[in-house]
This record gives structure tokens, sequence and C-alpha cells, in this order.
């Protein structure tokens, strides 16, 4: 009889050692999930444009349009070409073509980065309707002028269209100032 105490005594110890010794083990650890929506990161142009359109062909990952366009923005600052624009030209034709981004989105994209053209100014703005936005509208042109300064200059070293955007932009505030001041009579 006590021989078999003795028995259930070490088999509970044994038991209980093992529970402890289990419960205590470290856990697995548990495996790195992929980024499944990289951001295209560095200064080679041609794998940045690539991460972005393998990023973008995710569904899960077509929210990060903006960001990822930033992103391209940023690493062709570290090798301004003109060929560059030509690089953007097709993701945002691309971009369309797969649903990403709309017709007018693409359009207004290329606009404000790679044209000398604004997309603030409302489609007359020789009409007295303007004047009360006035410097609103210069504001918008102004900030839109430091996005073509990004996309044109810093990041395709297109010096001549930038300065005809800067040039056309202080055109179209003298028209708009000259406008105004007409209709105000």
């Amino acid at each position: 009889m006590k021989s078999i105490k003795k028995l259930v005594k070490i088999i509970m110890i044994v038991t209980v050692a093992f529970i402890i010794t289990v419960g205590c083990a470290p856990k697995e650890p548990t495996p790195a999930v992929a980024n499944t929506c990289p951001i295209p990161t560095g200064f080679l142009v041609d794998e940045a444009f690539a991460t972005a359109k393998s990023t973008l062909s995710n569904p899960e990952c077509r929210y990060k349009f903006e960001t990822i366009f930033s992103a391209l923005l940023n690493t062709c600052s570290g090798a301004p070409e003109l060929r560059n624009k030509e690089l953007f030209s097709q993701l945002l034709v691309w971009s369309k073509n797969e649903g990403i981004i709309s017709k007018i989105q693409a359009k207004e994209y290329y606009t404000k980065y790679f044209s000398s053209r604004f997309i603030s100014l409302p489609g007359d703005y020789s009409t007295c309707s303007h004047c009360p936005r006035l410097r609103s509208i210069m504001a918008e042109c102004k900030s839109e002028l430091q996005a073509k300064e990004l996309g044109l200059l810093k990041a395709c070293n297109d010096k001549l269209t930038y300065n005809k955007a800067f040039g056309d932009l202080d055109k179209i505030e003298l028209i708009l100032e000259a406008t105004c001041s007409a209709c105000s009579l």
C-alpha cells in the first residue's frame, strides 16, 4: 500500500512538473508576415516603378496610390531625368486602365505635376464671377506650382516646362487682377 502511495506521489510530481515546464516553455515565434503592400524606396528608378506596379496590382493595396505616387516622386528626385516624366505617364495610363484611378484623376495627376497648365484655374478665368475667390484661386495655383517644382524640376529635371509654368502663373495673376479691377468699375 505504501508503495502504491509512493508511486502515485511520484506520478503526481512528474505530472505537475511536466505541466509546469510545458506551460512555461517559450512559445514558437510567430512567423513574420510579408508586407503585401510594399512602398517603393531607394533611388533605383526602374525598380521603384516595378514595385509600384506590383503593389498596385494587388486589389487590397490600391488605396495606397497617393502614397506610392509620392514615394516615386521622392525616388526620382535622387535621379532626375526627363525620361522619368514618361515613366509617370505610363504609370498613370496603366493605373487608369487597371481601374485604380479614373481618367480624370490620371489627367489631373499628370497636369498637376508634369504640365505647365494649372488644374486649379477655373475654365473661364476671365469672368467677374471668380473675383470673390481670387485669393483662394491664386493660393491653389501657388500650391500647384510647388507640386510642379517637385514633379518637373526635382523628379524630371524639366526646367523648360517648369519655367513656362512659373511665367504663366505671373501672367494669369495679372489677367485675373485686371479682370477683377475692371469688374469693380
